[in-house]
């Protein structure tokens, strides 16, 4: 009985996990707040759960807010990058419902559609996380990106459903807001992390030559 109420048992430790879900979920969306940090603060998210929660490494709140800094400015863009493919979306169903439109226009808007709203997902499912996992250009992240959903297909259309289960939760049950966010990353996580580790060592395998002429 005392060790399972040990402040090192599995009871403490499992409330302690909870409380970590409750304070970075409450961070994200509080710094999702500004709407062009939703970029850093998703990826924030991400390295906080992979790090903090999963791996036992370093102090939640910390841990996000050293994350959401360095990934500031290049989250800034990708935020702004993702609100214009939303706006172009909104647009463009807004094109293709109206009455009278030449039916050429509106099928090439349709495709156009179709395209922006793949792209925007595959940009929240990877581009994020890829952000606080790398040092990269933004160029280099979208096209890892677009990469990492079509090379891991299986797990990119898992990964889709999750989030739009996820998205559509949250914005029915806005409570859920509490812990969704954590839990959505800790999925996440788990889907992702072998494609980053295949990166990794496509990198190390590149450098490899290097060092052996050094």
């Amino acid at each position: 009985m005392n060790t399972i109420f040990n402040v090192n048992g599995p009871v403490f430790t499992f409330l302690s996990k909870v409380c970590d879900v409750l304070i970075v979920s409450i961070l994200w969306t509080l710094f999702c707040l500004p709407v062009i940090t939703v970029a850093p603060s998703c990826a924030a998210l991400y390295h906080t759960v992979h790090k903090s929660i999963l791996n036992n490494e370093g102090y939640v709140v910390s841990t996000f807010w050293k994350s959401f800094r360095s990934g500031l400015k290049q989250g800034i863009a990708l935020s702004l990058f993702c609100l214009f493919l939303t706006a172009f979306s909104i647009l463009s169903y807004l094109f293709i419902t109206e009455e009278g439109r030449n039916r050429i226009l509106v099928i090439l808007y349709f495709a156009l559609f179709v395209l922006a709203i793949l792209f925007l997902l595959v940009l929240i499912m990877y581009s994020f996380p890829i952000l606080s996992r790398f040092y990269m250009r933004i160029s280099v992240i979208l096209k890892t990106s677009v990469a990492l959903a079509v090379t891991r297909i299986g797990f990119t259309l898992l990964l889709a459903l999750i989030l739009l289960l996820c998205a559509g939760t949250m914005l029915l049950a806005p409570f859920t807001l509490l812990f969704l966010p954590a839990c959505y990353a800790m999925a996440a996580e788990r889907l992702i992390e072998p494609g980053f580790q295949k990166i990794v060592d496509a990198k190390e395998q590149a450098d490899l030559p290097k060092e052996e002429d050094n």
